[in-house]
């Protein structure tokens, strides 16, 4: 049964994150995130990769929220788009954080400051072979694209974290619908099961495209899904979390919700249902004036 764990690699030079990212697998998707793979047994590492930062902070920190390690490569001339990739990274509280820079130690401590604990490499060419690890069974399956295939009927594709075998019923959000998995395939493979970490895709029973079209999470019965959530605010320095709207970071998706700040507590309110998953969710406020961080903070569950 396949496995794998996810990168993001994050740069502010964009000319550098294509060869880092080959550096770690073969590209495979190109698709608005780029997809890398390499493969070894049954374990599979999948790099992703958004070339449109800093005009779409959104892409990328959907990205990142599905990953348990980031790559943060930091240049030479330094900007404030290095600082708001860093405020990212530990918003969403990625489990490994390494950063490639040819900057002395001091310069990076500038840029990363009290944030927690990255890891340093000299240069992307001393990138260690990353441990296979397995990402953490969640519950829900990650979906970013629904579609109709000739004879096979609705397929959705996304990544797994959590264990699925053929014929399992997963709970369809936000439709709260019940789906039958028909068959499974990886990296164009049929299988009969998959483990968490792992790009799929999914053909679906008895359900049709047009009912599940903005599909986001297939999730397992017992996975807590809610439209309201409170919890403590942590507000970066120099960030603004509007009394109001903002978008919220969930598992891969963007959201656009809600939010009442008081105090140190906040309450999202959203228009779709969330699955409960991890214990932070971050705040976006992408109106802000450029070079001002639209990383404003996370809010812990």
């Amino acid at each position: 049964m396949y496995y794998g764990s996810i990168i993001t690699v994050l740069s502010s030079d964009k000319n550098k994150l294509t060869g880092i990212a080959e550096k770690l697998g073969k590209l495979h998707e190109t698709a608005k995130t780029k997809i890398y793979y390499r493969k070894k047994g049954e374990y599979i590492r999948s790099i992703l990769l958004t070339t449109e930062y800093p005009e779409k902070i959104i892409d990328l920190a959907e990205a990142l929220s599905l990953s348990s390690t980031a790559i943060l490569y930091i240049p030479e001339t330094l900007t404030w788009m290095d600082g708001e990739l860093a405020l990212l990274i530990d918003s969403l509280n990625t489990h490994n954080k390494i950063v490639i820079s040819n900057l002395d130690q001091g310069k990076i401590n500038n840029i990363l400051g009290s944030l927690s604990s990255f890891t340093k490499f000299d240069l992307y060419n001393d990138i260690p072979d990353l441990s296979e690890t397995e990402e953490e069974d969640k519950g829900i399956v990650y979906v970013d694209r629904v579609f109709t295939v000739k004879g096979v009927g609705t397929v959705v594709t996304g990544f797994s974290f959590t264990n699925v075998e053929v014929h399992e019923k997963l709970v369809a959000l936000p439709y709260n619908k019940e789906v039958e998995i028909k068959s499974i395939q990886v990296l164009d493979e049929d299988q009969k099961s998959v483990s968490t970490g792992v790009r799929i895709g999914f053909a679906l029973k008895n359900v049709k495209e047009e009912e599940i079209e903005d599909l986001l999470y297939l999730v397992k019965p017992n996975v807590k899904v809610v439209k309201e959530i409170e919890g403590q605010i942590t507000n970066y320095k120099w960030s603004t979390i509007n009394q109001g709207q903002n978008h919220i970071i969930v598992k891969g998706h963007g959201i656009a919700a809600n939010i009442k700040v008081d105090n140190q507590k906040a309450k999202i309110m959203s228009s779709v249902p969330i699955p409960i998953v991890d214990n932070r969710i971050l705040v976006l406020n992408v109106n802000v004036r450029q070079g001002k961080p639209r990383v404003a903070g996370y809010i812990s569950l």
